[in-house]
């Protein structure tokens, strides 16, 4: 029989055994210098369990979906990943491989800028990214130089370690929280009369005269091409707010 482990409920004699720590997965080498030479890789592993996460959504990510996908049993896999945590913080920082981190010209705003359009682009181009990001964030090496390029754009601004880290994290989170809204509005889940009839809904609120603001603020709320705008400003509004000068 398959070895079968849950990250969430591991057992033994009826105890609940402590959850497994996904950053283990870094303290490993890739590769053991003992024993049969290695049949996956990690590379090949992400690769697969990505193409399932952004065509199907991260529920649809198993250990077991993703062995069948690279041609192996799920008991072999454990070999690479220990957990369902430690495949995803796998598949987390793969992602933070694809920035681009040479600095980009101009100040410490626009620097940070150019890492919260990539990272944008990225949460967009893996939905199921944006959400996570919020709750869990990657300890793994690609993660980690994305974390030190966006600390090197603020090395010569004048706050404390644990001010510049906060802005990173906040950026990040006001990203992950845009992209969401963004895919949300161009890609709805809610049945088309549901979302119709949301609509109606607040267009008759706003019309009753009882919520000036939100009216005033819906205005003109549309418009192509506009998302990168709204994007830039809020980012720069934010940066501009939390000390980080142009």
């Amino acid at each position: 029989m398959g070895r079968r482990q849950n990250h969430d409920d591991r057992r033994k004699g009826g105890t609940r055994l402590p959850a497994l720590d996904p950053t283990d997965l870094w303290r490993r080498p890739e590769r053991s210098v003992v024993g049969p030479k290695p049949g996956h890789s990690r590379t090949g592993i992400a690769t697969a369990a990505l193409q399932i996460a952004d065509q199907e959504g991260l529920a649809a990510v198993s250990i077991r979906r993703v062995a069948a996908s690279v041609g192996s049993g799920a008991a072999s896999l454990y070999r690479y990943v220990k957990s369902h945590d430690e495949l995803v913080e796998l598949m987390m920082d793969t992602v933070s491989s694809e920035y681009h981190l040479k600095p980009a010209a101009g100040g410490p705003q626009e620097q940070l800028l150019h890492l919260a359009r990539q990272g944008r682009r990225l949460m967009r181009r893996h939905p199921w990214l944006a959400p996570l990001l919020l709750t869990r964030p990657s300890m793994g090496p690609n993660s980690l130089r994305y974390l030190e390029a966006a600390l090197a754009a603020l090395a010569k601004v004048d706050l404390p370690g644990p001010a510049k880290l906060q802005t990173v994290a906040m950026m990040t989170a006001i990203t992950s929280a845009f992209v969401q809204n963004e895919m949300a509005t161009t890609h709805p889940t809610e049945p088309e009369g549901v979302a119709s009839g949301r609509g109606q809904y607040l267009t008759e609120a706003l019309m009753a005269g009882d919520y000036p603001h939100l009216a005033a603020a819906m205005t003109g709320h549309t418009g192509e091409g506009q998302p990168d705008e709204q994007f830039t400003s809020i980012i720069t509004n934010y940066l501009t707010g939390a000390g980080v000068p142009s």
